[in-house]
């Protein structure tokens, strides 16, 4: 009887190491898997047992008892929330990239040197009023100033228009993984019944967990039968047990039409959620479309409501070779939003030369030259509708919030991509495969398999000695 002991606990002994080299192996193959946490195999030992003609307990060997996976909560939440901040500047990136081009490179026009070019051409004309050709390029120059407007509006609108293009892929992405989190509690609840461990699918929804609060902030609360509840910035549930709500996008025709993000809760009730999510790439994107490209066309329309309106002020207060005054160079321009993209040359002006008021009085004409000083003068002048700054300074000011803010924003982003890693590669010395750990385990394993064997084999040799014997 004591040998059939020894030979039960020896082949105890086999199941355990055979199942620390199935874990090992486990370990090794998905050492390149992103998100697979190491496994462990967890071992006891057996309870002893009294033997009736021995005074001690005699041991029964060892079991297996579950195979647990590496997990450090606190790192796990703390790359959640480095990731949250590096996708709220990550998301702003391109977008503030793509509008800097604008006021740079050879795709827009340069309004700054448009301006330039107005004044210039107004002096040029005051210097020979009656000059058909100066008062055609003077045309042609206030002609480029209202289409330079128009282009950069267009372009900064077509900038905003990309980033709802971002958000309707990023909401898609949202919805995505909150399904793959709901699936992987159900999988884990039914899993982790009779005390197991559903390790696999831990991973699976811990590295949905990771991609999600880089999109948004996330506040995950865990469950006593091992579910998930994800909580989004501002309370809204995103996920609950096996059930995920959505994220959708709704234009907006207060805001031009743009996407206003909306929160589809499991009970089908919609909350809008535009003003509350602030971080994570969904917050940036947002913040980017509607703050800083919002406040820039701000700019751009109250420059160019100024700039015509003045000029127009002062043209309408001159007289054309033709004698007549009251006209202005530019269409009543239309107020905000929509005055940059809409401003226009009246075409009465556009057609006739000779309607362009360059004389004070319809007495001197045509060799008055200071109502066309007194256009040109409005270039040195500061203007109270833009702060009392002159026009080029009110565009070299809307440029440089534009470069300021990318150029803050690429550090920002550095920053938080550099504690976003850090805590990344923390997380990976505690919870990732080490392949010269396996290695050390597989050999210990190993060497556990072969003693093993080596007493099954001696006990075996020992039972067969004894039956000769009782022959």
């Amino acid at each position: 009887m004591t040998l059939m002991r020894t030979l039960n606990v020896s082949a105890g002994g086999l199941h355990v190491s055979q199942a620390g080299l199935q874990v090992v192996g486990n370990n090794i193959a998905n050492v390149d898997v992103e998100g697979y946490s190491r496994q462990r195999v967890e071992i006891e030992a057996n309870d002893p047992v009294l033997l009736a003609y021995r005074p001690s307990l005699f041991g029964q060997g060892a079991s297996l008892t579950t195979v647990s996976r590496a997990n450090d909560d606190f790192l796990e939440r703390q790359v959640q929330r480095d990731q949250t901040e590096f996708g709220f500047f990550d998301g702003r990136a391109s977008t503030l990239d793509a509008a800097q081009r604008l006021f740079g490179g050879d795709t827009s026009p340069d309004l700054g040197g448009m301006l330039d070019a107005f004044f210039n051409a107004a002096r040029e004309l005051s210097q020979e009023p009656d000059d058909v050709s100066a008062r055609r390029s003077f045309i042609q120059q206030a002609d480029n100033i209202a289409r330079g407007f128009n282009v950069l509006d267009r372009d900064l609108r077509t900038v905003q228009r990309g980033v709802d293009d971002a958000l309707g892929d990023k909401l898609a992405e949202v919805n995505r993984l909150a399904k793959s989190i709901a699936e992987m509690n159900a999988r884990i609840v039914s899993g982790e019944l009779d005390e197991r461990n559903a390790n696999d699918f831990r991973d699976a929804r811990e590295q949905s967990l990771r991609e999600l609060s880089r999109l948004v902030p996330v506040n995950p609360l865990p469950q006593p039968d091992g579910a998930l509840t994800v909580e989004l910035q501002g309370g809204s549930l995103l996920v609950q047990g096996d059930q995920a709500a959505r994220l959708q996008g709704t234009p907006n025709a207060l805001n031009q039409g743009l996407l206003d993000i909306e929160h589809v809760g499991i009970n089908g009730q919609i909350t809008n959620l535009t003003a509350v999510l602030t971080s994570g790439e969904l917050g940036g994107l947002v913040d980017v479309r509607d703050n800083l490209l919002g406040q820039q066309l701000t700019a751009l329309d109250t420059l160019a409501f100024t700039f015509a309106s003045t000029v127009n002020v002062q043209h309408a207060a001159g007289f054309g070779l033709d004698g007549l005054t009251g006209r202005g160079l530019f269409l009543a321009p239309v107020p905000a939003p929509g005055t940059a993209a809409n401003l226009a040359i009246d075409p009465l002006i556009s057609g006739n030369p000779a309607f362009v008021a360059a004389s004070q009085t319809a007495v001197t004409i045509p060799g008055d030259n200071r109502n066309m000083q007194a256009i040109a003068n409005l270039q040195n002048l500061a203007q109270v509708g833009l702060g009392n700054v002159t026009f080029n300074r009110s565009y070299g000011e809307i440029v440089h919030r534009i470069g300021l803010a990318a150029e803050d924003n690429d550090i920002r982003r550095d920053v938080t991509q550099a504690k976003s890693e850090q805590s990344e590669k923390l997380r990976a010395s505690v919870e990732g495969v080490s392949i010269d750990d396996e290695m050390i385990d597989l050999t210990r394993f190993q060497k556990h398999f072969e003693a093993n064997s080596r007493v099954v084999t001696t006990v075996n040799q020992l039972l067969d000695s004894i039956l000769q014997l009782i022959r």
